[in-house]
């Protein structure tokens, strides 16, 4: 399921149609914004802050991107000059200037490989040798008359370079272009050229497209007007119906971008058509996981998620949105967010393979089954009677068996656990004395450890923490907390150690008002030790960070330091 933060303003536009779009920077916490035909600016995303930028007096006419093989940004002017400059770069115009003979459309990143130039007429080249054979270049176009490319993108597939084109043609038809692309020099092998239609044999049309290569999934989605989401695999090149999307009008045009783990966000207005949506749709599921409201839609909007951030072109200004992606959710919380929609398209059947699913469900849960309950309702009938029944062992094994455990269920477990051990009866403000504890206790704690590492919605979880335990048994928490994340003896992974940290934040979250008002020794020391702990954490962070930098550099051979570059010198004298 994806979380969407709140909505702040990156900066404002000075011109909607003019704006030409953002990419991601070198670093990941900044972001280059194309803000006009003249202005190119650097934005810091966790403070808004601008920390760079440029102009220049001829007109920009593509997205400037940054390229990592070259270490310089890269920009087209005028449609066919291509410019490359540094980050102390500060005058575009004395920048050295690379004429075409054919118009360029945009700059395609690729990593630590050179970026690719993509040509009007669909021709394209890697950055180094298309400057080199600029002159010479290939001018025969690979698209129709009336054809114009509405979105590209580059892949990799066993070793070999792809370059995927979305075209569109003065009938507002669209096609899918594929093409394997020469290995160092970038320009397509046009023999292997193959072209796929994007089309239905309904009455609709496509609202909404979006060429995905991140995470392993080379796909061509597609949104069309009967708000029914269609994907072609480019690697197993097939075509596949998703499901509907919900909450969108599909009246005007979607944007769409690619979010991360199964998950496209979509901007639309909204069913009544006085406002807009912001939506998280997963595509495994089919369903549409969270949305945010918008007071007003931009048409044609440009869409994009960098640095766990959704970047929107509004009216005026460009948005961030933050967001969250949890991997680990249940279909049952997703209920109720799309619809049963029949889908008329042929599907292939084995009818030959009778074996049976061998589907293991415990003897004491085939009855609930039977009723079609969800496995978290079975778990809020099945863990609280065995908790009225100090079974400690019993709801340890029971527990286990479920993967979705109600908020409710978590926290009176938790709640069980702590009377049980006695947890007020410790002091906190003694560490010695707090370790000695949880080793004798190591038992019955290992059912909290099993606790903390339950997934949950942090939104739901909140409210049964301050509903359901009290503000000794926060403090308790967080001591016990801090003590598995830095006790020498106790071995914790990198997702449970996650977990940890979640959990803090959310029990400082969740009683945030009572710390402020409390003058509470106890209070005042738990809050110290998790502060101090945080604080050691962050410090080795950043010490692993310059080790980092150091072994780089001796990997790389660039510690020795010549003895001219030495700012001073050494001498012996007798005296």
């Amino acid at each position: 399921m994806a979380k969407l933060h709140n909505y702040y303003v990156l900066c404002p536009l000075i011109d909607q149609k003019s704006f030409l779009g953002v990419s991601p920077d070198k670093e990941g916490e900044y972001l280059i914004v194309t803000l006009g035909r003249n202005v190119v600016n650097r934005y810091r995303l966790s403070d808004q802050k601008q920390v760079g930028g440029w102009t220049s007096k001829d007109h920009i006419t593509s997205t400037v991107v940054h390229d990592k093989e070259q270490d310089s940004y890269v920009g087209i002017f005028n449609n066919n000059t291509i410019k490359m400059w540094k980050e102390d770069g500060d005058n575009l115009d004395k920048s050295k200037k690379f004429k075409f003979s054919t118009n360029l459309l945009k700059i395609i990143p690729r990593g630590q490989q050179p970026s690719i130039i993509v040509f009007s007429n669909g021709n394209c080249g890697a950055l180094p040798y298309a400057i080199d054979n600029r002159k010479t270049y290939e001018s025969k176009s690979i698209l129709k008359d009336s054809e114009v490319i509405v979105d590209a993108a580059c892949y990799m597939q066993n070793g070999i370079d792809y370059i995927t084109y979305v075209i569109k043609n003065s009938k507002d038809l669209y096609e899918i272009i594929n093409c394997p692309v020469r290995h160092e020099l970038g320009d397509l092998e046009r023999s292997k050229i193959s072209r796929i239609k994007i089309n239905r044999p309904d009455d609709v049309y496509v609202v909404g497209e979006l060429i995905s290569t991140q995470d392993k999934a080379m796909v061509v989605y597609v949104l069309w007007s009967d708000s029914k989401m269609s994907m072609y695999d480019l690697t197993k090149k097939f075509w596949k119906t998703i499901g509907t999307i919900p909450w969108i009008s599909t009246f005007n045009h979607v944007s769409m971008a690619w979010m991360a783990k199964d998950h496209l966000i979509l901007f639309g207005s909204n069913m009544d058509q006085d406002g807009a949506i912001i939506l998280a749709y997963n595509v495994v599921l089919g369903v549409g996981s969270c949305k945010y409201p918008m007071k007003m839609y931009t048409a044609e909007a440009k869409l994009y998620c960098i640095n766990e951030r959704i970047i929107l072109e509004a009216s005026n200004h460009i948005g961030v949105l933050p967001y969250v992606l949890e991997i680990r959710r249940n279909l049952s919380r997703l209920l109720g967010s799309h619809e049963i929609i029949q889908d008329e398209e042929t599907e292939i059947v084995n009818w030959d393979n009778s074996a049976k699913q061998n589907i293991k469900v415990a003897n004491e849960f085939k009855h609930y089954l039977k009723q079609g309950i969800t496995e978290r309702s079975i778990c809020a009938q099945v863990i609280p009677p065995l908790l009225e029944k100090d079974s400690t062992e019993k709801v340890k094994s029971e527990l286990i068996k479920f993967k979705d455990v109600p908020e409710s269920v978590l926290v009176q477990t938790i709640n069980y656990v702590l009377k049980l051990i006695d947890a007020k009866s410790v002091d906190l403000t003694k560490q010695q004395k707090f370790t000695k504890f949880c080793k004798r206790q190591e038992n019955n704690l290992s059912l909290l450890n099993d606790l903390l590492k339950i997934v949950y919605s942090d939104a739901l979880l909140t409210f049964y923490l301050r509903e359901g335990i009290s503000l000794d048994d926060a403090l308790f928490l967080m001591t016990y907390i801090t003590y598995l994340l830095f006790d020498q003896h106790i071995s914790v992974d990198a997702d449970f150690e996650s977990k940890l940290l979640d959990w803090c934040t959310l029990l400082v979250d969740s009683f945030y008002q009572q710390y402020l008002m409390t003058k509470s020794q106890k209070v005042t020391h738990v809050l110290k030790n998790t502060l101090s702990c945080v604080l050691t954490l962050v410090k080795n962070l950043h010490t692993i960070d310059k080790t980092m930098i150091t072994l780089h550099k001796y990997l790389t051979g660039k510690d020795k330091i010549r003895e001219e570059s030495v700012p001073y010198s050494i001498e012996m004298m007798k005296i």
